[in-house]
């Protein structure tokens, strides 16, 4: 079965493509401040003290860089999907090929509602 993708939701592209980024950037900033941190707390071992006022830097990151790029990938989500729908006009959109799943062994058919 064919069928054709001719127009994507902007809002929503944008609003789940920005909280899956969000998503991924906090969890690289968790990992970044942990081992940025470390570094830092090093570098007051060693004789840095101007170095202690940094170590906020690492938890601070952890708040603005997913809001950072939640709203970026946001933005850029909405103006590639308005793209995506203004070309799929032009070009019928994505051709996608659509294969019925065989039932497994003991499972109840599912009757669409």
């Amino acid at each position: 079965m064919n069928y054709r993708i001719q127009h994507l939701d902007v809002l929503s592209v944008a609003s789940l493509g920005a909280l899956l980024y969000a998503g991924v950037a906090l969890v690289l900033a968790i990992v970044i401040s942990l081992f940025s941190s470390m570094i830092v707390a090093g570098m007051g071992h060693m004789g840095m003290p101007y170095a202690y006022p940094f170590m906020m830097v690492g938890p601070l990151m952890i708040v603005i860089f997913p809001l950072f790029y939640g709203v970026f990938a946001f933005i850029v989500l909405a103006i590639i999907t308005a793209l995506y729908n203004l070309f799929a006009g032009w070009t019928g959109g994505f051709l996608i090929t659509l294969q019925p799943e065989p039932a497994r062994p003991g499972s109840t058919p599912q009757i669409p509602a």
